[in-house]
């Protein structure tokens, strides 16, 4: 299958699940966020107001947001203007690094990395699929449960501690994916699936470098976290559903100093998800 043919209304998808069956969910919803990114404020302010809409209360006071699967995922989009609105802001806040006009910009090293990471890594991994198993329509279809949302954080949550030694990262990422919760419903991910994938998503990291600054020098970069926690949260089909999401990239970029979630927003999940505080990370062997 080519995989450059892609359905749009997966690569802009609305809905909490991913049904793609050609890109194995490495483009799901992620182009949907970053055009409400280049929408004006009016296109972001509608999308906050239409989900807004379907949050539904307790009738008691203080009126508190009922425990519904609809509450839980409106929230989390939620989540996910607010990280749009401030991505589209026109100068946000840098940390770890000098803003200058040839820097890139927090939605472009998302986009960048949206590129290289998912759609760029997904070129290069369907031909070899049929080598790395026997099933790849099962691949395919097992990767929409939440892999490549898994992907990112091994990697973000990796590459947090490891500030040395970089040449680990990659079969610490595939190490954190087997030992996913999730991995469990992905029975055609194999380890060399998995393999594959990460190194192909590693290449695709080096090369969306940020302004071309060495990789020891871009691990220890905040920016690059993240950027690929956002990507995380934007590629996910449903952060409801996926705990790893909410602890390791939304929680983070509650607190990120640049104020990338709105306080109501962050009261809402804290309402809604009994979620534990970011652990640290077991890296194999240590």
């Amino acid at each position: 299958m080519d995989a450059d043919r892609h359905n749009p209304r997966c690569a802009k998808a609305e809905k909490h699940r991913c049904v793609c069956s050609e890109c194995g969910g490495s483009q799901h919803g992620v182009q949907g966020w970053l055009d409400l990114v280049n929408q004006d404020d009016a296109g972001r302010r509608g999308r906050r107001e239409s989900l807004e809409g379907k949050l539904s209360w307790t009738p008691n006071r203080p009126r508190r947001l009922r425990m519904t699967r609809v509450n839980k995922e409106a929230a989390t989009d939620l989540a996910r203007v607010d990280i749009a609105e401030w991505l589209a802001s026109p100068s946000p806040p840098h940390t770890g690094a000098e803003a200058d006009e040839d820097h890139p910009s927090p939605a472009e090293q998302v986009a960048a990395l949206a590129k290289e990471m998912a759609r760029g890594a997904w070129r290069e991994i369907t031909p070899e699929l049929y080598r790395a198993a026997a099933d790849a329509q099962g691949i395919r279809r097992d990767l929409r449960h939440h892999g490549w949302c898994d992907l990112f954080i091994a990697m973000a949550r990796v590459i947090e501690v490891t500030r040395r030694g970089f040449d680990s990262i990659p079969g610490q990422v595939k190490d954190m994916i087997l030992r996913s919760p999730l991995q469990a419903g992905r029975p055609n991910v194999t380890e060399a699936v998995v393999g594959l994938i990460v190194d192909k998503a590693w290449r695709g990291f080096q090369v969306a470098a940020f302004s071309g600054v060495p990789l020891l020098d871009l691990i220890s970069n905040e920016e690059a976290l993240r950027a690929l926690r956002i990507l995380a949260v934007f590629i996910c089909p449903a952060p409801a559903q996926h705990p790893a999401v909410r602890q390791h990239a939304l929680t983070p970029l509650g607190e990120d100093a640049t104020k990338i979630l709105t306080d109501r927003t962050r009261a809402r999940l804290a309402e809604l998800f009994t979620d534990p505080p970011p652990d640290g990370v077991a890296l194999a062997g240590g």
